[in-house]
């Protein structure tokens, strides 16, 4: 019989243990101080056999999250592991129910998570929400920007980190479902990662207006996050970019996916451009989340959701009513309902309350039930761009 527990800092060890053996992770002194954040930072559930011996394990690190315009708390999830001799005995399924339940306990609406397999995580109820555009250039095909007013500047990590956190939040672009960086994750996502370099663009003015973060390897230009305030900014940094395709032989570019992609900017099509499927995600609380969404206030009539098949957060499974009154919109669960009524999985609602799919594409493919009148209603109260995320999990 296993045995759950949320694990505390002493059981260190024995997590970075079972990520070194199961992802074959390893132990270099950078790596060891970042786990050592990481588990600092988070929340972390472990199964035990009958001697005390860890098995399996789950880390679930709390952020806040901006999606369009609502603050959720969310539970990134990463580091799923088991030792082999464990595996197939119900153990990951035993953490995830454990872990979702206090989630929901302490106020966590989303959860995001980045799957080895889509099918195994669907059965938690986590649905692909955010995708990521490819971009694998010949250094020379690399579309080049006309000059522009500003400077640039190369910093190193400790001055570069003051200027990245203050512009990663003034980006429109991380206001739909990104990651409300603190300074530990900023961390442990840049210096303890990798050598990467630091680029800074300035206007006129002096004022920094967006950054690069990008790694050099024989050949290979990689760029690790992109923001830009303003299309100066975008120019002055892709100048920049452009200007390595003397001293390395091809660039490579991922960026969260909204639907759009640069290929206008190039003058023949590239290739390579592709998206790519990344992370999933899934909604917590229902309850809690649509108390939490601005948007349900722009409800036209009174309708009603009803969640089916959420296994491991049961308490999202039933009937929610959105009554359109004077005093706003109220939400609360019921028995029954004469109101006119969404059917839909855990996951489908995800899609729909995060901006991935749209009601017409879910009814199109019978994966919703809704009427013409009521998919109007619910329409009103959905966003209308699709998520981005800049981090991984």
């Amino acid at each position: 019989m296993s045995d759950v527990k949320e694990m505390t800092l002493a059981d260190v060890d024995q997590m970075m243990a079972l990520v070194h053996y199961a992802f074959q992770w390893e132990l270099s002194e950078k790596n060891r101080q970042r786990f050592q954040m990481l588990a600092e930072n988070s929340w972390n559930f472990g199964s035990f056999d009958d001697k005390g011996q860890l098995a399996s394990q789950v880390m679930a690190t709390p952020f806040s999250v901006d999606l369009f315009g609502d603050t959720h708390l969310m539970v990134g999830v990463g580091f799923v592991a088991s030792y082999p001799e464990y595996r197939s005995q119900g153990r990951i399924d035993q953490i995830m129910t454990q872990l979702l339940a206090t989630a929901r306990e302490r106020g966590a609406n989303l959860s995001y998570l980045a799957p080895f397999s889509y099918p195994f995580y669907r059965r938690y109820g986590y649905e692909l929400i955010f995708e990521r555009a490819v971009y694998d250039v010949p250094a020379n095909q690399w579309p080049d920007s006309a000059k522009v007013p500003g400077t640039l500047r190369r910093l190193d990590w400790q001055e570069a980190k003051p200027v990245i956190s203050e512009l990663f939040p003034k980006a429109q672009r991380h206001h739909q479902g990104g990651v409300q960086r603190d300074s530990w994750w900023l961390d442990f996502k840049f210096p303890l990662r990798k050598d990467y370099q630091y680029a800074i663009y300035y206007d006129a003015n002096g004022n920094p207006q967006g950054y690069l973060v990008y790694l050099l390897q024989p050949g290979l230009m990689t760029i690790a996050e992109w923001t830009w305030l303003s299309g100066e900014a975008f120019r002055g940094l892709n100048r920049f970019v452009a200007s390595h395709s003397g001293s390395v032989a091809r660039i490579f570019y991922e960026m969260g996916y909204d639907g759009k992609n640069l290929q206008f900017l190039t003058q023949v099509p590239l290739q390579d451009f592709r998206v790519r499927p990344e992370m999933m995600a899934r909604v917590v609380d229902v309850a809690s989340f649509l108390k939490d969404t601005k948007k349900v206030a722009n409800l036209p009539a009174s309708l009603a959701l009803e969640i089916v098949e959420d296994r491991y957060a049961p308490w999202n499974n039933g009937l929610f009513e959105l009554q359109k009154g004077e005093q706003g919109v109220t939400i609360a669960k019921v028995a029954t309902t004469q109101l006119p009524k969404v059917s839909l999985t855990i996951q489908r609602f995800s899609q729909l309350f995060m901006g991935y799919l749209t009601p017409e594409t879910l009814a199109f493919h019978d994966l919703i039930e809704i009427d013409k009148k009521t998919l109007k209603s619910l329409k009103a109260i959905l966003p209308d761009q699709k998520p981005i995320l800049e981090d991984y999990f």
